[in-house]
């Protein structure tokens, strides 16, 4: 049955105004931008470490001469960061991948903690050429017990003609964070690659070398890490591995998992028979008359390889074949280990010494820690090669740029004589943090939100900072037990002329906001889409401009429903007097 004519032009209305709205509705989104935005240096942050030469300053009482062959290092700029998890120290195995020990943290979709009770240790696999190119791939978990000891922690790592030999060690808590030492536990092994592991004979309770950290002893051989001799370890002197512990003997000494006095050092040949027998190893114990390293099988006979109290945490050693040069990389976390950190670089002609140094690279990362260079990734000349360590477990201000809690990938050059004159490039005028410019309304906003974590305030998105875990809570905003749904809104006394918002998400790779929607108190809303998923860059959205007196920001689809949605930093910009 037809329509009336009535009807008819009341459809015909109804259609017109339906397109309309839908023409206006296009049109308001024609006008709407978004692009993707680095995220701004944090306020009056002025780094140390930058491109170019490093400064070198290590304090009165260091125990070392200059080194006259190689006096320094330059960073390139060139650095990479993979996962959300520390303690990585890869080995060059046969097959020419690296293979690597991890912990607290995560690693794709795995996770591992070393602390209390839980005594979960990863291992992984590095596959790639390029250190700006490679990838990672989570392995397995492996549980150990740490009784008598509070965790059990990756150390020394090698992967040998096939098989795969895996220390861990003890730690403590007293005073400050595992500020107790406890002993080398032993080595578990795989021969295939860490799909499958035979786990130590020895115990924290009867440990490898016979140490204990406990009613107030000092361990010597603390948290040792293999020497790295190359691919297979081709370039060892005889074939054997070598340890490098660190330690302290004085009473009084901070001896913890980054903080000691000495440096030790022990080799064994590496085999599935010899690796967890204290018998089958040598103790470096001094130098004779001509300066030749001397060797016992006797451990309370073993002297440290080098001393500087209250400086030597923990360290790593490579060989640099193209030089001939032991590189030893050792950090210094203070009487607290609380940090900033220092890092020192020594080098000597043989693993015994003596030793020279090359820099002090004081509170660099501000926070690095189990530095070392792996050999894979250095040049054919032996004068370029890759920082590898972890940074901001607690100091979370990256210095040199791009350090973050992860494994961190740092190209350097070693200088020489023939560098004296370079110089580190020219300082450029930092340029203004649109963060703390006055046209970010979002900083003299009130932020509320649906619910947050007690670390986590609303407040933290618009500190004018973009961090926040594995950095510092408070700078940024988490939900608390939410994901789709959850809000944040800003709210202005008086009405505020906006026309364009910044999202950062918050820097852990677990949570990521894939869809959102602005929302105005003048009842208009706009989607904003997904946000980068480390807060390394952000997300503009540009919008006709309008007054409002509040914003909301509304979560409406999430990675993997993580009940901790959330926002690093909100920026809120009033329109720009300069014409574009």
């Amino acid at each position: 049955m037809g329509l009336t004519r009535e009807a008819s032009y009341r459809a015909l209305a109804g259609a017109v105004i339906c397109a309309a709205c839908l023409g206006a509705a296009d049109a308001e989104e024609q006008k709407i931008s978004r692009r993707l935005i680095d995220a701004p240096q944090p306020p009056g942050k002025k780094l140390r470490y930058t491109a170019g030469v490093l400064p070198s300053t290590p304090p009165k009482d260091c125990p070392f001469p200059l080194s006259k062959t190689l006096t320094g290092i330059a960073l390139t700029g060139r650095h990479r960061e993979y996962t959300r998890a520390d303690t990585w120290y890869p080995s060059w195995a046969k097959d020419g991948q690296l293979y690597s020990p991890w912990t607290d943290g995560r690693v794709g979709k795995m996770g591992s903690s070393s602390g209390p009770r839980r005594w979960t240790t990863g291992h992984a696999k590095i596959i790639g050429e390029d250190p700006m190119k490679l990838q990672v791939i989570p392995l397995g978990l492996h549980k150990a017990a740490a009784t008598p000891y509070g965790g059990r922690y990756p150390c020394g790592s090698l992967v040998h003609d096939g098989v795969w030999y895996y220390g861990t060690y003890c730690l403590d808590k007293k005073k400050y964070p595992w500020d107790i030492m406890g002993p080398f536990v032993g080595f578990r092994i795989s021969k295939d690659h860490g799909k499958t592991w035979t786990d130590t004979p020895c115990t924290p309770a009867k440990p490898l070398f016979g140490e204990s950290g406990k009613d107030g002893r000092k361990v010597k051989m603390g948290s040792p890490h293999v020497v790295d001799f190359g691919k297979n370890m081709q370039h060892s002197p005889d074939g054997k591995m070598y340890l490098t512990g660190h330690g302290a003997t004085r009473r009084q000494a901070v001896c913890s998992w980054v903080s000691g006095d000495q440096v030790y050092l022990a080799r064994v040949k590496p085999s599935v028979e010899s690796v967890n027998d204290v018998s089958k190893y040598e103790f470096f114990a001094g130098h004779d008359s001509a300066g030749k390293g001397i060797w016992v099988k006797d451990f309370s006979r073993i002297k440290p390889l080098v001393q500087w109290n209250d400086r030597a945490g923990c360290v790593t050693m490579t060989y640099n074949a193209a030089l001939k040069k032991y590189l030893m990389c050792v950090t210094s976390g203070g009487t607290t280990g609380n940090g900033p950190y220092d890092t020192w670089i020594v080098e000597s002609d043989a693993v015994t010494g003596p030793w020279r140094l090359v820099t002090y690279m004081a509170k660099f990362g501000e926070q690095a820690y189990f530095v070392n260079i792996p050999t894979k990734f250095i040049s054919g000349d032996g004068r370029t090669a890759w920082l590898c360590y972890a940074h901001g477990w607690q100091h979370k201000k990256p210095d040199p740029p791009g350090s973050t809690y992860a494994m961190n990938l740092q190209e350097f050059r070693l200088l020489g004589p023939e560098d004296a004159t370079a110089k580190k490039p020219p300082t450029k005028k930092e340029p203004p943090n649109p963060l703390a410019d006055p046209a970010n309304v979002a900083r003299k906003a009130k932020a509320t939100a649906s619910s947050n974590f007690p670390k986590c305030p609303p407040a933290g998105a618009i500190n004018g900072c973009v961090g926040g875990l594995p950095g510092d809570f408070a700078d940024e905003w988490s939900a608390q037990d939410e994901h789709v749904g959850a809000w944040l809104r800003l709210t202005w006394r008086d009405g505020q002329r906006i026309d364009r918002v910044w999202l950062f998400d918050r820097p852990s790779p677990q949570v990521q906001i894939t869809g959102a929607e602005l929302r105005f108190s003048d009842g208009t809303k706009i989607p904003a889409g997904t946000l980068p998923d480390d807060a390394r860059r952000g997300l503009e959205v540009r919008f006709p401009a309008r007054t409002v007196t509040w914003l909301e920001v509304r979560v409406t689809a999430t990675k993997n429903d993580h009940p901790f949605i959330g926002l690093s930093e909100i920026a809120v910009f009033a329109p720009s007097r300069k014409k574009n």
